[in-house]
């Protein structure tokens, strides 16, 4: 009865997360990771390949409703792809190798470094007014650079992290490209929606756990958490989008990270003073 409960929050907090995520352009990553290994007692790796799948359907559910209301630049987003895809590969790569020479403490530390500067990027957009940018305006060679630096940065944080790297993403196209709050959110999603597939491909293939994931979650609630969860982000993008206050959004999202935050941080002082 205990673990069905179990089951049951962590089912509910998984669709929670791509409820308040999705309309922020951003694919709930630095929350499933959490739900994943705290409530559902998964290790590290296979929460990291949990997490991506899921963020993988929230990124093509509320993707494909952020592109149906044109809030989206392709060619951008095409830039991107370049530095992003082969970034991802890398950082599973880094990942496999801090957790299993290292220990997963390295990885909740990067964590709560992400999840801070999520925080502090939300409350300055919370801050700045919405300057609408035309999406026909073109960008410089240089600007282009530096912005698939950027996206290279969300891709090696994607594969290390099991994120979808949507924070790096949007503040990117806000703050480089300075892209209105939607068109930076669609956009965010269609180079998102390039990084997961890899990232989570190549946890697959180099890790090693997917058998225990089937064993524990067995294949009906492989198949049906994650598409439930898909259709949750593109309802709940679209609805949010058009009758929910932004201002609203933000508030509970930054709650919900912030409780990530605080557990991360628990598990780290907890380890170091067993070391100590």
């Amino acid at each position: 009865m205990r673990l069905e409960l179990i089951t049951v929050a962590a089912i509910i907090s998984l669709l929670f997360v791509a409820l308040i995520f999705s309309p922020l352009g951003l694919g709930g990553g630095v929350l499933y990771v959490p739900i994943f290994h705290y409530i559902l007692d998964w290790g590290f790796q296979e929460s990291l390949i949990g997490s991506l799948t899921l963020v993988l359907m929230v990124t093509l559910g509320s993707g494909l409703a952020h592109s149906k209301t044109g809030n989206a630049n392709h060619k951008i987003a095409n830039h991107g792809r370049v530095t992003a895809i082969p970034s991802a590969i890398l950082g599973t790569i880094l990942s496999g190798g801090i957790i299993n020479y290292i220990g997963d403490e390295v990885i909740k530390f990067l964590a709560i470094i992400i999840l801070l500067f999520v925080v502090d990027r939300t409350l300055q957009k919370m801050k700045d007014k919405d300057e609408i940018t035309p999406s026909n305006k073109t960008y410089s060679p240089e600007l282009i650079k530096q912005y698939q630096f950027g996206t290279a940065f969300a891709g090696v944080s994607s594969g290390l992290l099991g994120i979808g790297g949507g924070a790096i993403l949007v503040t990117l196209n806000r703050n480089f490209l300075k892209m209105d709050s939607r068109e930076s959110s669609g956009t965010s999603y269609l180079v998102a929606a390039t990084i997961v597939p890899v990232a989570l491909l190549s946890h697959v293939l180099l890790d090693g756990v997917v058998s225990e994931i089937i064993e524990s979650s067995g294949w009906i609630a492989i198949i049906t958490v994650p598409l439930i969860v898909s259709l949750t982000a593109f309802f709940g993008a679209k609805f949010a989008i058009n009758h929910i206050p932004k201002g609203v959004v933000t508030k509970v999202f930054l709650a919900a990270v912030s409780l990530g935050i605080i557990r991360y941080l628990y598990d780290l002082i907890s380890f170091y003073i067993g070391v100590l």
